[in-house]
């Protein structure tokens, strides 16, 4: 494959290419997070509900399983490193390489001291994935767009960004960088 540009948008797998960057390399937070994906009683069929004061969940439809998916400030993240601490630890190896073990009922059993009707719930599954954030943002919930370009390969560029909103951010870097190679 031949191109003038790649963008590396893979989240988790940003390192993934071994390659220099242009400054100092920009410290990354990696966090192992559970999505429980619950069966609920029929009060919550057709909601979704998200408590975003104190120990903070979200029960969501999830369509694509007939199910509502289910997280918790506290339940969901299991565990945490930082490319600074381990830098050579490849973030999915690590996914892959854990246990695994289910805090559902945990995340369950808390949301239902505010909505006691969550404590029907019945878990089905649980998904464990990624979450990747900038290590700078985590003493605030700042999600800035993040663009490295690499110093031997000036063509390629590995992009974060942990908000919705991030694209607008994505737009006018890439404007940018397109009047760079003009």
């Amino acid at each position: 494959l031949h191109c003038r540009r790649v963008y590396n948008c893979t989240y988790a797998g940003l390192r993934q290419f071994d390659l220099p960057t242009a400054g100092a390399e920009v410290a990354l937070r990696y966090e192992v997070a559970e999505l429980a994906l619950v069966e609920v009683p029929p009060e919550l069929e057709r909601l979704g509900v998200t408590v975003m004061d104190g120990p903070f969940f979200s029960i969501m439809p999830f369509p694509a399983k007939a199910l509502h998916s289910l997280s918790h400030v506290r339940y969901t993240p299991h565990f945490a490193w930082t490319s600074k601490d381990q830098p050579r630890a490849l973030p999915y190896d690590v996914l892959d390489a854990y246990d695994k073990p289910s805090r559902a009922g945990y995340m369950i059993r808390d949301a239902a001291r505010y909505m006691p009707c969550v404590g029907q719930c019945v878990c089905r599954q649980s998904i464990f994935e990624l979450k990747t954030l900038l290590l700078m943002s985590e003493t605030n919930d700042g999600r800035p767009i993040f663009f490295e370009t690499h110093s031997n390969a000036p063509g390629v560029h590995s992009v974060l960004g942990g908000k919705m909103d991030n694209i607008f951010d994505v737009l006018e870097t890439l404007s940018q960088e397109q009047h760079a190679y003009v």
